[in-house]
């Protein structure tokens, strides 16, 4: 029974390594490229939502990185990958100079590519800040189309989307269970501001303990004490409101 069982294994075992290689061995000819996608809801998915709320006034940059998958067997040399923007035509479209580094500018050019013997790689892309981001978003809706190196890949992982804004973002996590709203309330832009910049927290997405989130929470009471008493009004979500001696503030920053 043993040797019968070592012997399915076995077979189990060969079978899988086989799969695994056919696999490959269909991209050999025509390698394909996709965007990466994470498993499980973790790492990449579809889209990134970037803010220069959270970068220095001083920086008139900044870096997102998306990665790439390769499907099919690393090469002994760089290949470039062809990805354009597809929503040029659209209002809300990110302009190439104005609001991000052109793909094809010589600073960024050379990186866009799967480098030898990788498999998964990141590609930068260089946003730039603009007066137009101060009121609205523009997105950077991208395509892999192909090349001589690379076919596309399948259609579903072939698009990512890239949204820029100089407005608070809410993080996506604010609302989960023992997240965000649990210390510091429901959202909003004043109190994102004040978080940031008062708290100096600045990574939503991270994972903190339970104590360290209780700090934040204490702290975040104190420094808006502060802040309340040194300045002629209140912290609040509408900062052109004026507020009568003793009045109740409905839109005033609170933390519960």
């Amino acid at each position: 029974m043993k040797k019968i069982l070592k012997y399915i294994v076995s077979g189990v075992i060969l079978l899988t390594a086989a799969c695994s290689r056919h696999d490959a061995l269909m991209y050999e000819s025509d390698p394909q490229v996709c965007f990466y996608r994470g498993n499980d809801g973790y790492g990449q998915q579809d889209s990134i939502l970037h803010s220069f709320f959270l970068v220095s006034d001083t920086q008139d940059r900044d870096t997102v990185w998306v990665e790439l998958a390769l499907m099919g067997f690393p090469a002994d040399e760089p290949r470039a990958v062809n990805i354009v923007q597809t929503n040029k035509d659209a209002a809300d479209a990110a302009v190439a100079g104005t609001h991000y580094v052109a793909l094809d500018d010589p600073e960024v050019v050379n990186q866009i590519v799967i480098g030898a013997g990788q498999a998964v790689t990141k590609i930068p892309i260089i946003l730039l800040r603009n007066i137009s981001l101060k009121t609205g978003k523009k997105r950077l809706e991208l395509t892999i189309e192909e090349n001589t190196y690379f076919k596309p890949g399948i259609d579903a992982d072939r698009n990512f989307m890239i949204q820029t804004t100089e407005l608070a973002e809410k993080p996506g996590n604010w609302d989960d269970k023992a997240s965000w709203k649990n210390y510091f309330g429901e959202w909003s832009s004043q109190k994102m501001w004040f978080i940031v910049n008062y708290l100096g927290l600045t990574e939503f997405e991270e994972t903190y303990d339970t104590g360290y989130k209780t700090y934040l929470k204490l702290k975040a009471h104190s420094k808006l004490n502060e802040y309340n008493a040194s300045h002629d009004e209140p912290l609040c979500d509408n900062p052109n409101k004026h507020h009568e001696e003793g009045e109740v503030c409905k839109d005033c920053v609170v933390f519960p």
